[in-house]
């Protein structure tokens, strides 16, 4: 499970959260927590979601 939040997301304790109970049961969790970055940061034309588009694209391919 990989997980992207940013400290100006409103669900990012939820995201710290996820990945703790994920690990908890056993499951793989990465969490990408950036700070000051809004929720939809990944989607954004910035060098921080550029990188976490890379991210994903490395997983999926």
């Amino acid at each position: 499970m990989t997980i992207f939040s940013g400290t100006r997301d409103l669900l990012y304790p939820d995201g710290v959260d996820l990945a703790a109970r994920a690990r908890a049961a056993g499951v793989s969790a990465e969490l990408y927590l950036l700070r000051d970055q809004p929720h939809n940061f990944v989607l954004m034309p910035t060098r921080e979601g550029r990188q976490a588009r890379k991210i994903i694209l490395r997983m999926v391919a």
